[in-house]
């Protein structure tokens, strides 16, 4: 008992004894002072209790406190998801840095081959002055940062009145906007993936710049170019895109067609006149796709895809005695598990001309001194093989072909390589390591060609948000 009220009590208790009651006997005082000390007990109890604390506000961010009116009781955001207006976006996207050794000097984009390499100079001789590399073996080794990214995935409310259409986007950049005379340690920002989209149940339509709708899948290696100019064919352009994707025979059936901007990669202006060819033609770049997917294992699609590529270049001043130019490619794409999520095989084929702005033909589009349209092949496959969810191992072939008599002397002819490559999944990191036996052989008028070959190895850690 609370001392205090102890002392009260008895001095209570006292007092009543020893004050007069004539009215009273001993037993009614007796009863009123058991009364008296059942309510200091219960007046003890309720003072000893401590009042409990009030729960705690939930944490608020600056952007759930500015937007605080818009929430809805049941929304559940994490850290990389905001809201604003009716618009809800998250953030996404990796730190990284690579670094890259070449026991041989690549060519084909000036100053930057050794990051984005089309072709490996020449080291017998042969091949023409400007593919000739220093010597023999003559080695390079970067660390650039380039390929961090940021982006960001835009989901909106439905529009009613455009039959519930779902509405969202992305926006996404990263640091490979390569500047002549920008230093290494000022990497400049290079837009992505800029587009808008409405979305159906069974059917999308696109606005903005994204990847060309030909050729969907591309190799492991090589991140910096993803073996373009190699085998693998496929950039990014501004475009409208629509896609019908209904289910058929348990699968999904999908066709999708674009409308881009021709010129977007190539930029070529070959008569000099500050305007694009592919502007000047007064048309657009036209892809379509048609394919078909289906599960071959519990979540495990197999995916078959046909497709085409047009567009034309005008000149004003001829060129080789022409003044258009069309761009056509024929191709498949192909993605298969050979068993359950373990191995996988994918790829592509094709065929085509003046393709380099589709990244075709080893970057090789027109003969500005015939005038004719430089044919190609090429395609590539590749293998992986994924034991467990935290590593992958991958192994593939890429090869492009331009026809030899399309050709200048001089030029690069056969871009052939196969390559290893290896992943380790420790999230959020990741980190990688690639080789690719790169070989390039050139056009000469007679005799042996000009063969230049390169072991090219690529290390990369990476931190993803």
């Amino acid at each position: 008992m609370n001392k205090p009220i102890q002392t009260t009590l008895i001095a209570v208790a006292m007092l009543a004894i020893a004050s007069p009651a004539p009215a009273q006997t001993n037993a009614d005082l007796l009863k009123e002072l058991q009364a008296l000390k059942a309510r200091m007990a219960e007046l003890e109890k309720k003072l000893s209790e401590k009042p409990s604390a009030p729960a705690p506000a939930p944490a608020t961010t600056p952007a759930q406190a500015a937007g605080a009116d818009k929430l809805k009781p049941d929304d559940s955001m994490k850290w990389s998801e905001f809201i604003t207006g009716k618009s809800r976006f998250k953030i996404y996207g990796y730190l990284r840095a690579d670094a890259i050794y070449d026991d041989s000097r690549p060519g084909g984009n000036g100053a930057n081959s050794s990051l984005v390499p089309a072709f490996v100079l020449s080291e017998n001789g042969l091949g023409g002055a400007a593919n000739l590399a220093p010597g023999p073996n003559h080695e390079n080794f970067d660390i650039h940062p380039r390929l961090t990214r940021l982006g960001v995935d835009f989901t909106g409310p439905e529009v009613e009145s455009l039959w519930g259409a779902k509405t969202g986007g992305k926006l996404e950049i990263d640091f490979y906007n390569i500047v002549a005379g920008g230093a290494e340690s000022r990497e400049f920002l290079r837009m992505r993936h800029a587009y808008a989209q409405l979305k159906w149940d069974d059917a999308m339509f696109l606005a903005g710049q994204t990847s060309d709708l030909i050729s969907q899948y591309f190799p492991t290696v090589n991140p910096d170019f993803v073996m373009w100019g190699a085998g693998n064919l496929g950039d990014r352009r501004p475009q409208f895109r629509g896609e019908w994707t209904p289910k058929l025979w348990g699968g999904t059936a999908f066709v999708q067609g674009m409308v881009g901007l021709t010129g977007a990669d190539d930029n070529r202006d070959l008569d000099a006149n500050g305007i694009r060819d592919g502007e000047a033609s007064g048309l657009p770049t036209v892809q379509a796709r048609i394919g078909y997917r289906f599960p071959l294992w519990e979540k495990q699609n197999i995916e078959l895809a046909l497709w085409t590529h047009h567009a034309r270049e005008k000149v004003d001043i001829a060129i080789g005695g022409r003044n258009n130019f069309n761009s056509e490619a024929w191709g498949f794409d192909f993605s298969t598990p050979l068993y359950k999520d373990i191995v996988t095989f994918r790829g592509e084929g094709w065929t085509g001309k003046n393709i380099d702005d589709v990244r075709g033909g080893i970057l090789q589009g027109v003969n500005v001194a015939t005038g004719r349209e430089i044919h190609a092949m090429g395609g590539w496959g590749e293998l992986t093989f994924k034991p467990v969810k935290w590593y992958s191992f991958h192994t593939g072939y890429l090869f492009d072909n331009p026809r030899s008599s399309d050709l200048p002397v001089s030029s690069p002819e056969l871009n052939s390589i196969w390559y290893l490559a290896a992943r380790l999944y420790l999230d959020p990191m990741e980190f990688g390591l690639d080789y690719v036996n790169w070989t390039t052989y050139f056009k000469d008028a007679t005799g042996p060609q000009g063969k230049g070959q390169d072991n090219r190895f690529q290390a990369y850690m990476s931190y993803k948000f």
